[in-house]
């Protein structure tokens, strides 16, 4: 099961945070696609992946989403 989930690919990705199009490429945060059987191994990848790539006080609330007009 494990080589498994290490093959596939998941289906969350996060923005980069660019605004600009030539970088505003999807990040792939874990391999792991979550299953009914992996979900303890998938949230860990997943929050690390959060964690890596600044988002989690986005999902906190202790920062708001910037604006849609935002340059920055």
């Amino acid at each position: 099961v494990m080589a498994e989930e290490m093959t596939s690919k998941s289906d969350v990705t996060f923005d980069t945070g660019s605004n600009t199009k030539s970088e505003n490429v999807p990040v792939q945060v874990t391999s792991i696609r979550l299953n009914k059987d992996n979900y303890l191994s998938w949230s860990a990848a997943l929050e690390i992946g959060i964690i890596s790539h600044g988002r989690l006080p986005y999902i906190t609330g202790e920062k708001p989403a910037p604006s849609k007009t935002d340059p920055g």
